[in-house]
């Protein structure tokens, strides 16, 4: 099973299932990688004083750059830099998707900060079945994620048995 969404279309369901906020903006895709803007100062969470600077300082510019497959995870980083305030937000992005995560069952993914990054981490075999879940034809199959890729198209592998 191959499954080949636009960007446009991922972003649209990602927004439908409540996990993308309003407060990320002006999305684009390139080859393994996407790039976004994100009101912080509107994320749900944000303590105050961080909500009053951001909203004065503006919006954050963030990459998530697609790193691959290595055995069976998938990895994307997640680099957050504001165009005028050089500091290093990773361990605010960490947090806000460590927030984000609580979302799905555990163990299907993990995040940890790595040189100025929030690095996620995708156990393909736990992700198997949450995308059997989504199609009711898969329902009672094993599916199995074999790749996955992110950039201008969200790209995905499986077999089913």
């Amino acid at each position: 099973m191959e499954l080949t969404l636009g960007l446009d279309e991922a972003l649209t369901l990602a927004r439908a299932a409540d996990a993308l906020p309003s407060a990320v903006t002006d999305v684009r895709g390139e080859p393994r990688l996407v790039r976004a803007q994100v009101k912080v100062h509107e994320l749900p969470g944000v303590p105050g004083a961080v909500r009053m600077a951001t909203r004065l300082a503006g919006p954050v510019d963030v990459r998530v750059e697609d790193r691959g497959v290595t055995g069976r995870a998938w990895r994307v980083a997640i680099v957050a830099s504001h165009p005028v305030m050089r500091m290093d937000l990773s361990g605010f992005v960490t947090e806000a998707v460590r927030g984000q995560l609580v979302k799905l069952p555990p163990g299907v993914a993990t995040v940890h900060t790595q040189e100025g990054a929030t690095v996620v981490e995708v156990d393909l075999d736990r992700l198997g079945p949450l995308v059997g879940e989504a199609f009711p034809a898969a329902r009672g199959l094993q599916v199995r994620v074999e790749d996955v890729a992110l950039g201008d198209r969200l790209h995905l592998t499986a077999t089913v048995a």
